[in-house]
């Protein structure tokens, strides 16, 4: 919830809404985990406790939680749910983890900055502690994403869950003397990204990270789209659905992912080089196709289906249709409708306008809609 969590901007989770998000995951069969991981002032803490009272009524599958002082709240006001250690921890050695294994923490989400090996090592420490890790999205340039610079630039502290992201700006370098003189860090005109990280990916490595006792993989959602998260969940989740069955990884996977809006691709700290890890070129992420919006209505009679647009499209683009649960396949837009049902020749994303399009195939509900550029 936006208040006690590192995603306080964009995020429209209340109380009320997560009771909601409780109901559904209870009847999906998923599990519910609530984020309590910033670092709160004092002057927070008795607004915290409140909240918990509250949120232990609602009995999630698991807290995930960073703070010392929010865990001794945790353990009054919410004894019966496990906990989860944040990343915002900064977890790195198996000592940090024994010690938290004693205070009942039931699973670490360990910090970005372990390769492989020290996974391993942690795991055959104490391999009774569930091990959880980042495998694909932003990485951020300080440790475990406990940074001080947007505070120090703009006000907004990206321990409060308000980081303006300033490790994606562009910069030069000047000599204190030379203030008016800009020197660039290398030889372009614009300066150069020198804190922009590129984004990790490590679908081609999940053999290894099983192998390494790792349980639970974590994916980078913060302001992504829900084309981005479905699409990218999806190409993880099939990865580890056919790993299990003993197929090597379909290579159709790792092109899912790149569909969506991403910087170029790093495994991280992930073989203990630590090389190759910065874009000092450009942030612009990628985007070779465009999300056009999810299908709220199916219309038997007329096999046309209602959504919201989210982006420009017209008739005769060729479409791909993600089901759910199915393979993605491809359509050409042959009809489009406003709410009134009169014909357009071009659909606008942004004005909240529903349109109805007919792609000659039934689709359910929640099937997501992209063209490519």
């Amino acid at each position: 919830v936006p208040a006690f969590s590192l995603r306080a901007r964009e995020n429209p989770f209340t109380l009320a809404s997560l009771r909601k998000a409780r109901k559904i995951t209870a009847e999906q069969g998923k599990k519910l985990y609530v984020t309590v991981n910033i670092y709160p002032r004092s002057n927070q803490l008795r607004t915290l406790a409140e909240f918990l009272k509250k949120l232990n009524k609602l009995k999630p599958d698991a807290i995930i939680f960073s703070d010392f002082g929010v865990f001794e709240l945790l353990k009054k006001h919410c004894p019966k749910i496990p906990l989860h250690l944040s990343v915002q921890a900064n977890t790195v050695n198996s000592g940090a983890v024994k010690f938290w294994h004693r205070q009942g923490v039931k699973r670490i989400i360990l910090a970005r900055e372990l390769s492989l090996k020290e996974i391993q090592a942690i795991h055959k420490s104490v391999p009774k502690m569930e091990l959880e890790i980042f495998v694909h999205g932003a990485i951020c340039m300080s440790y475990s994403g406990r940074c001080l610079l947007s505070l120090y630039l703009t006000g907004r502290d990206a321990n409060q869950g308000v980081c303006s992201q300033p490790c994606r700006w562009k910069y030069t370098l000047t000599e204190e003397k030379r203030e008016n003189e800009p020197l660039p860090v290398e030889e372009d005109q614009h300066g150069t990204y020198i804190l922009n990280s590129k984004d990790m990916c490590l679908i081609e490595h999940l053999d290894k990270l099983a192998k390494a006792g790792v349980c639970s993989l974590k994916i980078e959602g913060r302001h992504k789209t829900v084309g981005y998260l479905a699409t990218v969940v999806r190409a993880y989740r099939k990865a580890l659905d056919d790993l299990k069955s003993g197929k090597k990884l379909d290579k159709k996977l790792l092109h899912e992912v790149k569909t969506v809006g991403h910087r170029e691709f790093t495994m991280g700290f992930f073989d203990g080089s630590q090389k190759d890890l910065q874009n000092y070129e450009r942030s612009k992420t990628e985007n070779p196709q465009t999300f056009l919006g999810m299908v709220e209505e199916f219309d038997r009679s007329s096999g046309r289906v209602l959504f919201a647009p989210r982006n420009r499209f017209e008739l005769g683009d060729k479409i791909e249709i993600m089901p759910p649960g199915a393979e993605v396949f491809e359509r050409r837009v042959i009809e489009i409708l406003d709410k009134n049902l009169e014909n357009l020749d071009v659909a606008h994303g942004g004005q909240e306008e529903k349109v109805w399009i007919h792609l000659g195939s039934e689709v359910p509900v929640y099937t997501l809609l992209r063209k490519k550029k």
